[in-house]
């Protein structure tokens, strides 16, 4: 239980360096990716929640190709 807590704490502490910071001229594409890897983590595990393993290997990757594509430019 310990090892799950400072994992816990780690991600956590880590999570805003994920945003991809820049300098005054930043993007949204940090951000973008954070919200569209969560949003892709859902939609892959529905996809297996629904129709099962099999299904998710082959939507899985389909999923994060159609999200990266929709990532803001820079």
């Amino acid at each position: 239980m310990f090892r799950i807590s400072r994992i816990v704490t780690g991600l956590i502490a880590s999570w805003p360096t994920l945003a991809l910071a820049e300098e005054i001229e930043g993007s949204y594409r940090g951000i973008g990716s954070i919200y569209f890897t969560l949003i892709g983590a859902i939609l892959i595990y529905g996809v297996y929640d629904s129709f099962g393993k099999r299904a998710a290997y082959i939507v899985g990757p389909l999923i994060v190709v159609g999200l990266y594509v929709m990532l803001p430019e820079r």
